[in-house]
């Protein structure tokens, strides 16, 4: 199992994928998730409507890249998941594994774009606390973003 995967898995604890469905109307073109060498950022709206949307997505690397959308358990923020990322990260430099993902993370869609390219991460989202998620397969090293937060609306 190459690490992407096996950070998807753990991520996956922090990242199973499941869509819920939800009424809603797609908002795409203006979500937007860069990814680059240096981090990972999102502009767009913040509080889009429950439903259906697309985030567009662009790797600006020179490795393969993934982006997720994780719901986040009420009662925790997306600040929860830095304490986490830095464990992961020291785990993973020691060990060169990953520990069980939070409880309060799971990972609803996950979308790979290859290097150098564009692509789309479409979802259908009830309402809810979401954090927008960027990976880096750059191996021996292991990189992962929090790119954002959507609070998802009614």
């Amino acid at each position: 199992m190459t690490l992407p995967t096996r950070v998807a898995v753990a991520l996956v604890a922090v990242m199973t994928t499941v869509v819920p469905a939800a009424c809603g109307g797609d908002a795409g073109g203006d979500l937007r998730a860069t990814l680059t060498d240096d981090g990972c950022s999102y502009e767009g709206d913040d509080a889009p409507a429950a439903g259906k949307f697309t985030v567009d997505v662009e790797n600006q690397t020179t490795y393969y890249g993934a982006f997720a959308l994780a719901a986040i358990a009420e009662g925790s923020t997306i600040d929860d998941l830095e304490p986490f990322l830095e464990e992961a990260r020291q785990q993973f430099q020691r060990s060169g594994t990953l520990p069980d993902p939070p409880s309060f993370y799971e990972q609803v869609v996950r979308a790979g774009v290859d290097a150098g390219a564009t692509g789309s991460l479409p979802a259908d989202l009830p309402a809810g606390t979401y954090a927008l998620m960027c990976f880096v397969d750059d191996l021996p090293t292991w990189r992962v973003y929090v790119a954002g937060k959507l609070d998802v609306t009614e």
